[in-house]
């Protein structure tokens, strides 16, 4: 649910439950809060998820069920704080999902419930009248998250805004020229508008594409990419939450008719559509479809869990080194401080604090310990200098080895996305516990499940083609089932699976490598494009690496095609 959906859904709120009173506060799950609010002569359910996989606000067709055997602390103050209050206020910071729904009751006074719905960054916090945390469904202590701190009692602050990225609402004309004059040429639209402006989602970024060049794959040096299209069609968003003209539309999925996306306008760029009256009818639809065809939500739920805090605890490392980091400038100025000190040594009294030290080229201020003499003073910046530079020699190598863990979760994270059975997701995360960055509960038992295998099928040609569907997999496909001259696979920069082509010598046709490589966008973070970019060479130009995880690997020498993603046929 993006930012543009949640302004659809907060604009329903406020003409359906606005001044309603709230009968009841459930729980449905554990990520969870449903209200039933009366209002209008009528009765209206309302969901609040933070899923970390389908986050969403919406009203609900009937009543919310209860789905947790004890009650939570949250669900506790909700009710203290909720039943029997009215929504006086339902309120969205510009083009960021967050929701803000401010109630007041007569004993308990004025409280907000605020819902993030942010991805894997979701969360639900309840607010007292003064905006400091009552509860939260995710608690962060300063251990865990070093942006802001969700703990009851302290006060709430709002998730920060992207950086690096114009804000929708404050581009001109000339900002979409310079926005594409600095695009490279080969980069899809899409991709670039994502990149650049702050409030859209890959959904909409894709529609904007369209709508300017009637064509969802159009770069930059597309001839329908003009500025003044661009502009247009950011312009029509723009709009959207202030004038209204909502057309809540679901997209299908031409193969099987299944809901593929939904907005609360036209999706002009995807195939058939369907029309509802209400966005919540949309996002139901939407949801039930996708919620419930997930058969092992529980389990991958688990690993998601696992998953999120491996990410906060590498990204904590990172951002730790990269304080620890000192320029070469840095520390060289140490060096040169204490040097400067000895040679100035006889003009340094007792308690001075800084000292002028002349070079010829300029005038150094140097910060001095008035507790110290002139030679402490010397060898405290000479001890500061060595420690820099030893800092300075570690600190780069700690750091790409940050990087390398992080472009693993995020391989981790594409394969839990990706995985559709039990075997899987079970591999997943004893994958993420042997990496060393997580740890569950001393004697938790799991359930046993059989392992999983890569998948093996048969091109159009007859040649064999073997697929990795996680990291391990894809170890066991690169390294001990590939030959050195069998062709390899894999999604240009984004996480996938490996693809193996067994040639047996022979040359591999043409048509059987965009076959397999339309399996490998398929088995991608690519699978919902139109087109992917995919890496093409023989096992022998690849290379482990020092510090490498399972299925991490360099490429030498590559070729690139492009290909549509396509599911293989299982009976191939």
């Amino acid at each position: 649910m993006d930012a543009i959906t949640l302004t659809a859904v907060r604009r329903e709120l406020e003409e359906k439950l606005m001044g309603g009173r709230v009968q009841a506060v459930t729980q449905p799950h554990e990520q969870a809060l449903a209200l039933e609010v009366y209002s209008g002569q009528a009765r209206h359910w309302l969901l609040l998820d933070a899923d970390l996989q389908w986050p969403r606000i919406h009203l609900l067709p009937e009543k919310a069920r209860r789905g947790v055997e004890v009650d939570s602390p949250l669900l506790l103050l909700a009710r203290k704080y909720l039943q029997g209050a009215r929504l006086v206020r339902a309120h969205q910071p510009s083009w960021e999902r967050i929701l803000y729904l401010q109630f007041n009751h007569a004993e308990a006074g004025a409280s907000t419930l605020v819902g993030e719905i942010m991805g894997r960054w979701s969360n639900l916090v309840l607010l007292d009248a003064s905006g400091d945390i009552l509860d939260a469904l995710r608690r962060s202590g300063p251990g865990q998250n070093q942006v802001r701190v969700i703990l009851p009692g302290k006060a709430y602050h709002q998730p920060p805004p992207q950086t690096g990225k114009e804000p929708i609402d404050l581009i001109k004309l000339t900002d979409v020229e310079r926005m594409l004059r600095l695009t490279p040429a080969k980069e899809m639209l899409w991709r670039a508008l994502l990149r650049q402006i702050g409030g859209i989602s890959p959904l909409v970024a894709r529609e904007l594409a369209y709508r300017a060049t009637g064509d969802v794959q159009a770069d930059a040096s597309h001839p329908n990419a003009r500025p003044e299209a661009l502009f247009d069609a950011l312009d029509w968003l723009r709009r959207l939450p202030v004038e209204g003209g909502w057309s809540p539309t679901i997209a299908l999925d031409p193969e099987d008719d299944q809901p593929a996306a939904f907005a609360p306008y036209q999706l002009s760029h995807l195939g058939p559509m369907l029309q509802y009256v209400s966005i919540s009818e949309a996002a139901n639809v939407f949801y039930e479809a996708a919620v419930n065809a997930d058969n092992y939500a529980g389990r991958r739920q688990a690993v998601q869990e696992l998953l999120n805090g491996a990410r906060k605890k590498v990204e904590g490392r990172r951002h730790s080194l990269g304080e620890q980091s000192v320029s070469e400038e840095k520390v060289e100025e140490l060096r040169a401080f204490g040097e400067w000190i000895l040679a100035y040594a006889w003009r340094v009294k007792a308690g001075d604090t800084n000292l002028e030290a002349d070079t010829g080229e300029d005038i150094l201020q140097i910060p001095l310990d008035p507790a110290l003499t002139a030679p402490e003073n010397a060898q405290q910046y000479f001890e500061r200098y060595h420690k820099a530079k030893r800092a300075a020699a570690r600190v780069p190598d700690l750091l790409a080895e940050t990087d390398r863990d992080l472009a693993y979760l995020d391989q981790l994270q594409s394969d839990l996305n990706l995985a559709d059975n039990a075997p899987q997701i079970e591999e997943l995360r004893e994958a993420l516990l042997a990496t060393g960055l997580v740890s569950e509960a001393k004697g938790k038992r799991r359930p046993l499940v059989a392992r999983s295998q890569p998948l093996r099928l048969l091109s159009a040609d007859g040649f064999e083609v073997i697929i990795g569907r996680n990291a391990l997999q894809n170890e066991t496909v690169t390294w001990k089932l590939a030959n050195p001259e069998d062709l390899w696979l894999h999604v240009q920069s984004m996480s996938g699976s490996h693809v193996v082509i067994r040639t047996g010598g022979r040359e591999a046709p043409q048509s059987t490598i965009e076959q397999a490589a339309s399996w490998a966008a398929y088995h991608s973070q690519a699978r919902g494009e139109t087109k992917a970019s995919v890496l093409v060479t023989q096992r022998r130009h690849l290379r482990k690496f020092k510090g490498a995880r399972p299925g991490q690997v360099r490429v030498l020498q590559h070729q690139t095609i492009t290909v549509a993603p396509k599911p293989p046929k299982l009976d191939t």
